[in-house]
């Protein structure tokens, strides 16, 4: 296998996202992959608001979950989802479990930031290959789902049981074209 080449222009940083361990005007881009909503959206954007040069821009994507593909198989993730949501809260220890944003409101945090000079949402949109058990690992992979189990909700280990027999069925032994869909939020300073 041959080296890979990386860019000398590109560098990656971790860091907590309200104390980036990064020079003030020294960033050109900030990205938050599926996780925007686990960081206090404010301390989070004046944060990144600091470290990014003008015309920087900050983005966060998250997956579009359930992916397009039947809507009776749809509506059941979305049951089972929230159903395991609600136990996960109902279990939880509320000073070790973590505090989780809105999604649906993460660009009206940016705009509300006054950090921004442009602000915008952007729908991407991907027909990819799925089968049966791929389709039920992305709902069994969700936090809250895992988070109920690991806290003992095992009663929804049947509801489990029940959607991927559901999605066997919806698939019938075949790979299917799924659209999948991705919601970018950006703000640019």
């Amino acid at each position: 296998m041959g080296k890979i080449n990386k860019p000398s222009n590109i560098h990656f940083t971790k860091g907590l996202s309200h104390q980036l361990e990064l020079a003030s005007e020294s960033t050109d881009i900030i990205t938050c992959s599926q996780s925007f909503h686990w960081m206090e959206p404010q301390s989070t954007l004046h944060e990144c608001a600091r470290v990014l040069r003008l015309r920087g821009i900050f983005a966060a994507y998250d997956c579009d979950w359930p992916p397009t593909f039947n809507w009776i198989v749809e509506e059941q993730y979305k049951k089972l989802i929230n159903l395991a949501e609600t136990r996960a809260r109902q279990l939880a220890d509320v000073e070790k479990h973590p505090h989780k944003w809105d999604k649906e409101k993460h660009l009206q945090q940016i705009e509300e930031s006054g950090l921004f000079r442009f602000s915008k949402e952007i729908f991407f949109h991907n027909w990819e290959l799925c089968d049966a058990d791929r389709y039920a690992n992305i709902a069994l992979s969700q936090g809250g789902l895992q988070t109920a189990l690991k806290n003992g909700a095992t009663e929804l280990y049947k509801e489990v049981e029940h959607f991927k027999n559901n999605v066997a069925e919806a698939f019938a032994e075949k790979t299917q074209n799924v659209l999948f869909s991705y919601r970018m939020r950006l703000g640019i300073k």
